[in-house]
């Protein structure tokens, strides 16, 4: 699910939503190339949404040789994303109180 997700991620960061497949494959290789922290990003995100399909679910729409974000995979996203930030928020806060307790 993670490798969906990213690619929500590239086409929402992509001019009108809209990519090749081939540019798509680019940025997949550049990401999962870089480092753990996309990787384990993803991943983490993707944990929240185990039945995401972005094509069974209409997230993205294909067109002759591109890929397509819908306004509900940008939806999808932002909310993913949001839930995401919060829960690594909440994190904070507990390591905070705890490093308090502990302190």
């Amino acid at each position: 699910m993670s490798f969906q997700l990213s690619i929500l991620k590239i086409l929402a960061g992509q001019a009108h939503g809209r990519a090749s497949i081939e540019v798509v494959k680019q940025h997949l290789a550049i990401y999962y190339s870089s480092g753990p922290e996309w990787r384990a990003r993803m991943k983490r995100i993707a944990s929240r949404a185990p039945q995401l399909d972005i094509f069974g679910q209409r997230l993205i729409e294909r067109e002759a040789g591109c890929w397509i974000i819908t306004d509900e995979g940008r939806k999808t996203l932002e909310m993913l994303e949001l839930v995401d930030v919060g829960a690594m928020q909440g994190q904070v806060k507990r390591e905070i109180a705890q490093e308090r307790e502990d302190g």
